[in-house]
């Protein structure tokens, strides 16, 4: 079991992600360089009310200790995005396979109980250049979320 000490949520809302996203996406149009995008959603499970309100700040803490400093992180409810600058596929797959092998594990909150997370997590990627936009990125990963809801829980799809 990890215990999480700090509950500090280092993602951007809804908003500043999209900012970002833009800027990313063209400088990968500019500069033809891959771009990865992957959509999360998450199920906490604890057995009291406590634990449950700590999961999505615990959920954070130890996402942010598993990215890059580059990587940008986002949530809406119990969505996240992950925008990773300069990911190919197999990058991608890494960052997916790593993620469902931390949040695999029991988490402890400061107050002692234990927090499960459920995944369900879609991944695309681009190469970059003139076909790059942010439309058809956010579409594509949407489309392997949806792939790996119906697939099951704690399992990825990757759609290029």
């Amino acid at each position: 079991m990890k215990k999480i000490s700090s509950l500090n949520e280092d993602v951007y809302s809804s908003d500043v992600f999209q900012i970002l996203l833009d800027y990313e996406i063209s400088r990968s149009k500019r500069y033809p360089s891959p771009l990865a995008l992957i959509h999360i959603e998450v199920t906490p499970y604890a057995l009291n009310a406590e634990a449950l309100s700590a999961a999505p700040g615990i959920f954070s803490s130890a996402l942010n200790a598993h990215l890059r400093s580059v990587d940008i992180p986002s949530k809406a409810g119990n969505i996240y995005m992950l925008l990773l600058p300069n990911s190919d596929k197999h990058g991608t797959q890494a960052v997916c396979e790593r993620l469902l092998s931390v949040f695999k594990n029991k988490f402890e909150t400061p107050g002692g109980n234990s927090v499960t997370f459920s995944l369900h997590i879609g991944a695309t990627t681009h190469m970059g250049g003139e076909t790059i936009s942010s439309e058809n990125v956010l579409q594509k990963a949407e489309e392997a979320l949806d792939q790996s809801r119906q697939k099951g829980a704690n399992c990825y799809v990757f759609v290029s």
